[in-house]
């Protein structure tokens, strides 16, 4: 998940003074009542209805201790992160806490109450806010969890999935919170939190459960992982792993960010997250554990590679295939558009030659700023500089060219490693050229946002070339993600669960859509109607199945989600839900099997 934040309300400073690695630990509070205002309303779970903390058949004290015994953890309450800013629980020291690092995506990822979209922690319009309202202002649970487990091992996770099956629970899996839909987070459910579930091992050459040798090797994490740790590591053994690119590295390595497809900008030459996946454990809703892989379970190992999680279960250990780390050369560019025709004119030269800017191996990213702005951050693996001026150069030298257009970047460099780039575009802004993507990690603020796959047909056409800059010149702004084509398109499409037209792909169109703390209801839904419209041209520019949308960047509002998240493996998907999730135990915004129940997933409709 990389991109920028444009706010359809208004616009809010992107980066932080405070150091993301000073981020101090959650306090958690033993599982005991606490006094955050309940959101969530008493339910007839003799309709089918999920059993929630509001609910008579929410387990008593007694049963949660019993729970705890059996823990590596005992369970605790979980609370909003402005829990301590407001009576009766304020605390001074706690609630500075929580101002001085709201918008620290590190802090938020530590926190298990929080989202790194702040905005699927409330049921507006009450919230728990840290830097709105006042002490004395009522702090709402609104969507997070009454109850928590903090689940450090498999058979932690199996034994609060089986407790929670017994007894019909709303549930949810969180690890960091980087979830554009809140899929963590659920009003009066139980958390099965995931953050401190640590480890990570490499091998030369992987063994499957099955005693085979797979030929590839492998780094093997537990689903607390974070890429920023998992890219160190892979660097430390002389690898290269695709991973996820959210600033700061905090996008969580062994969770959702494979289980939803996951792209990187080396995805055109070693795959998509989850084509990296050799095998993976996973704890199913009953509490079985089982192992997944193209000799086991083969089935539910289709299905986890890209259906999303947690759907069919909780993953426990993930198997990912490395490669081998190579010199990586970069291009920058940086362009000032005079006039909306000069942007256009830009973006028309650029489609037309992404077709042969991937077949010379390149791929990366081009945030845009509606008629004003264009970059490129461009890959080349063991690439050179002729090359890149035979390739690259030939965009932009006639970019240049165009009337309206202003040069500001236009740069080469190479890098030793994956992780010297990650280390110097990503992690750390003391090196970077161009556009700062360290100033794009958007924390503690309301976000929505929309993405839509591009099939590389569009951009051999003339006239779709230039439709597609139309569409994006109505963009506040975004950024084009070229991390497909390549090893991507080779793939069988029905190789996994991830939608079929990512083979056929270049592009994945993202933006994103904000308002302030004191918006209100009316507010959010016309950011959220505006984002799905602004993509709506580019959704018209592949009918049918032709385009989808990026499961880890979804948008709330899509037409026919199903579809839109998985084209036509959605029906295969749901019968494999149907078998190992018989009683739709694992709900979540937008997942499979949750069409025909509320917005929540705790009752049917």
């Amino acid at each position: 998940m990389l991109g920028l934040a444009p706010l359809l309300l208004s616009f809010v400073a992107l980066s932080s003074a405070s150091n993301p690695f000073d981020a101090k630990k959650p306090t958690t509070t033993p599982c005991t009542t606490h006094t955050a205002q309940s959101s969530t309303p008493t339910h007839n779970v003799g309709k089918g209805c999920k059993c929630t903390s509001s609910d008579s058949c929410w387990p008593s004290q007694s049963e949660w201790d019993i729970l705890s015994r059996q823990l590596s953890h005992p369970v605790f309450n979980v609370v909003p992160p402005g829990y301590y800013c407001h009576d009766p629980n304020y605390n001074a020291a706690l609630c500075n806490a929580a101002k001085a690092n709201s918008a620290n995506s590190i802090w938020r990822s530590d926190q298990p109450g929080a989202e790194q979209s702040d905005n699927w922690e409330f049921i507006l319009p009450d919230a728990c806010l840290i830097n709105g309202g006042n002490q004395s202002t009522p702090c709402s649970q609104g969507r997070v969890p009454a109850i928590g487990v903090n689940a450090t091992t498999a058979a932690d996770v199996q034994i609060a999935l089986k407790f929670a099956y017994d007894r019909n629970l709303k549930v949810h899996i969180k690890n960091t919170g980087h979830d554009f839909l809140g899929r963590g987070l659920g009003p009066g459910s139980l958390m099965i939190w995931t953050h401190h579930f640590r480890g990570q091992t490499f091998s030369k050459n992987f063994q499957y459960a099955n005693g085979k040798k797979s030929g590839f090797p492998s780094i093997t994490v537990h689903p607390g992982e974070q890429w920023v740790d998992t890219y160190g590591f892979a660097a430390e053994n002389n690898v290269l792993i695709c991973g996820g690119i959210g600033p700061l590295g905090s996008v969580g390595s062994g969770g959702g960010w494979p289980l939803g497809g996951g792209h990187n900008i080396l995805s055109r030459h070693f795959g998509m997250g989850a084509d990296n996946l050799l095998e993976l454990d996973i704890v199913l809703p009953n509490g079985k554990l089982v192992t997944v892989n193209q000799y086991q379970n083969t089935d539910l190992f289709w299905a986890v590679r890209g259906g999303g999680g947690p759907s069919f279960g909780v993953a426990v250990r993930l198997v990912h295939k490395v490669h081998p780390d190579t010199t990586l050369f970069a291009s920058f560019f940086e362009a000032l558009t005079a006039t909306p025709d000069a942007f256009v004119s830009l973006l028309d030269l650029f489609h037309e030659s992404l077709p042969a800017l991937s077949d010379a191996g390149w791929s990366g990213y081009y945030p845009f700023e509606a008629g004003s702005y264009f970059a490129l951050m461009y890959l080349l693996p063991a690439g050179n500089t002729t090359y890149s001026n035979a390739t690259m150069g030939v965009f932009t030298k006639a970019a240049a060219a165009i009337p309206g257009v202003t040069i500001k970047t236009d740069a080469t460099t190479t890098y030793p490693g994956y992780q010297s780039w990650f280390d110097q575009n990503i992690l750390h802004p003391d090196h970077v050229i161009g556009f700062n993507y360290t100033g794009s990690a958007v924390a503690g603020v309301g976000v929505d946002t929309a993405s839509w796959l591009l099939p590389r047909d569009l951009f051999s056409n003339k006239t779709s070339a230039h439709a597609m800059s139309e569409a994006i010149l109505a963009m506040p702004a975004g950024i084009g993600q070229h991390v497909a084509g390549g090893v991507v398109a080779e793939t069988d499409p029905d190789f996994n669960a991830i939608h079929p037209s990512w083979r056929k792909s270049l592009v994945d169109v993202s933006i994103f859509g904000a308002w302030a703390d004191n918006a209100t209801q009316p507010d959010v839904n016309v950011v959220r109607q505006g984002v799905t419209d602004l993509l709506a041209p580019l959704r018209d520019l592949t009918p049918g199945v032709a385009g989808g949308q990026y499961l880890n960047e979804p948008d709330l509002l899509v037409p026919d989600w199903p579809h839109a998240n998985w084209g036509y493996h959605y029906e295969r998907l749901l019968t494999i839900k149907k078998k190992y999730d018989p009683t739709n135990q694992l709900l979540v915004v937008q997942g499979v099997g949750s069409d025909g129940w509320d917005s929540e997933q705790i009752c049917p409709l």
